[in-house]
């Protein structure tokens, strides 16, 4: 098993080799920072968890499935996973993603025009058929998963609770979120009776109303 992290990064410091430029965000289970990778140059967000899990082989196992789902997905619309399979730390290394959450948008503009709604979410349908193809269920869909660029050029995020077809089954004892977030997710899903791509089908419909 790798190693955790016990403190939380400052900008400046190394982190195997990134240097952190700013920490971005903590959510209820990890930490993701802005960095640079200092033999390419590339900007990176890296997601680290928090240390008070290192001991939870429920969150351990789904952590490493979220580093495996994210190696194959290989689409412009969803935020490609970069390997660090060399690393001492347990941390997920993905792209630095430009742009705005789409709950960014909404809070600040309101109900957006039908054109341009329809022209996001048709960025998040490719993405999802993607997935859906290759057996992924993202399962967690809402705005503040979903990222838009330039362009309204969208990109999904977080694959934290997704699931593949073929893999075991895994499920969080001691978190809220691990069945997806309430406001977007289906009867079928909160019941345990579904866990296809129709529920982040679903959850796009919420979305789009």
């Amino acid at each position: 098993m790798r190693q955790m992290l016990t403190e939380q990064l400052k900008p400046g410091e190394r982190f195997e080799y990134f240097r952190i430029e700013a920490f971005v965000i903590r959510t209820g289970m990890t930490s993701i920072y802005r960095a640079t990778d200092l033999r390419t140059g590339q900007l990176v967000a890296i997601k680290i968890p928090h240390p008070e899990l290192e001991c939870d082989p429920i969150f351990y196992s789904r952590f490493q499935r979220e580093i495996a789902i994210g190696k194959r997905l290989k689409h412009p619309g969803v935020v490609q996973t970069i390997d660090n399979s060399d690393m001492d730390q347990l941390c997920i290394v993905m792209e630095w993603v430009d742009g705005r959450f789409l709950r960014e948008i909404l809070a600040k503009e309101g109900k957006l025009p039908a054109e341009r709604a329809t022209r996001i979410a048709a960025g998040v349908c490719e993405a999802l058929e993607y997935i859906h193809n290759l057996g992924v269920v993202h399962r967690d869909l809402k705005p503040e998963n979903i990222m838009v660029g330039e362009g309204d050029s969208t990109k999904l995020i977080d694959f934290g609770i997704s699931a593949s077809e073929g893999m075991r089954r895994l499920t969080f004892s001691k978190f809220s979120n691990a069945m997806g977030t309430p406001d977007y997710i289906s009867p079928e899903q909160i019941k345990r009776k579904r866990n296809d791509g129709r529920m982040d089908v679903y959850a796009l419909g919420v979305i789009l109303f």
